[in-house]
């Protein structure tokens, strides 16, 4: 499961990050939220750095880092979000066509 803070909708975030094998994708707006539960299972967290509060990011974080669950801040566009993946090591299926990409590292 993926636990995606901030932006109003996913648009092809929430499939993109399915098609890679994540399975569910919980989403919170952070818009009114102070605070985030993590959901069990999460194998993900991004955080959508242009549609999230300072406060809320550094919760998420802490939290996330407390429970060892890997963490991506990225901007709200699947370019960002596969170069976010791309650079923090986790398997982006994407990385051929993701014209962000870095084109250094080849998925495995």
């Amino acid at each position: 499961m993926v636990l995606v803070v901030g932006g109003d909708h996913l648009g092809s975030i929430a499939e993109n990050l399915r098609q890679l094998g994540y399975g569910d994708v919980v989403h919170v707006t952070g818009r009114n939220e102070r605070r985030v539960d993590i959901p069990a299972g999460t194998r993900l967290i991004l955080v959508l750095v242009d549609y999230v509060n300072h406060n809320l990011a550094r919760w998420v974080k802490d939290q996330a880092k407390a429970q060892g669950i890997p963490t991506v801040f990225t901007r709200r566009s699947w370019s960002s979000v596969c170069q976010s993946l791309q650079n923090c090591g986790l398997p982006c299926i994407h990385v051929e066509t993701c014209p962000r990409a870095s084109r250094k590292r080849v998925a495995g």
